[in-house]
């Protein structure tokens, strides 16, 4: 008993480590299609060990950000009361892309998933109970919600502005100031040329 005792006590340990639960708990498909548990490459620890409340991130392909940002802020989602994230993509295809392909896939190989309620009947977002009244929610969306958000993401912002320049504004003046200065903010993109919204952050 004493040594089944000590083994829940380290685990419950390794559970407290982010580290620790981002190397071992999610998985995302490599590109060559297979799964794989999610370990970060020299791009993602470089920007994760430099980055700010407020980051802007010119990216080139496949380095792997937007990757990064579901599978964190779904680990923010489950082990974080009252924590509402927001992933905004440039047009909906992508949306449902990176819910399908990135977040659902995770969370559908989550090994403590039979652990967690969860309401995932709205299309795009993972609400999690955690049964004592409070809750936590993931969403990917293609525009910015009104509310207030722990963390919010948002990718190819120049394409965003370039083809969708009210929604650009709106994601400026609305969801952006929504998210409290000890939340997160990532705005990334490729780079879309010397001109725009992007190009003067």
């Amino acid at each position: 008993a004493k040594k089944m005792d000590e083994e829940n006590d380290a685990y419950l340990s390794l559970l407290q480590d982010r580290e620790w639960r981002l190397s071992n708990f999610y998985s995302i498909r490599n590109k060559d299609a297979k799964l794989v548990l999610f370990k970060k490459n020299s791009a993602q620890k470089d920007f994760e060990e430099h980055m700010h409340t407020r980051n802007i991130i010119l990216k080139s392909r496949q380095l792997g950000f937007t990757t990064l940002e579901a599978v964190t802020m779904l680990d923010d989602a489950l082990f974080n009361e009252n924590y509402m994230g927001l992933l905004i993509a440039q047009d909906m295809d992508v949306a449902r892309d990176i819910f399908k392909n990135k977040v659902e896939l995770a969370w559908n190989n989550f090994p403590l998933k039979e652990h967690y309620p969860v309401d995932a009947n709205s299309a795009r977002q993972l609400t999690f109970d955690f049964g004592d009244g409070t809750s936590s929610t993931f969403v990917i969306d293609s525009s910015g919600r009104a509310g207030t958000f722990s963390r919010v993401h948002i990718t190819e912002f120049g394409a965003v502005a370039k083809k969708f320049p009210e929604k650009a504004k709106e994601i400026l003046e609305g969801t952006i100031p929504a998210v409290p200065i000890t939340g997160r903010v990532d705005v990334e993109s490729t780079a879309q040329g010397s001109e725009g919204l992007f190009y003067d952050m």
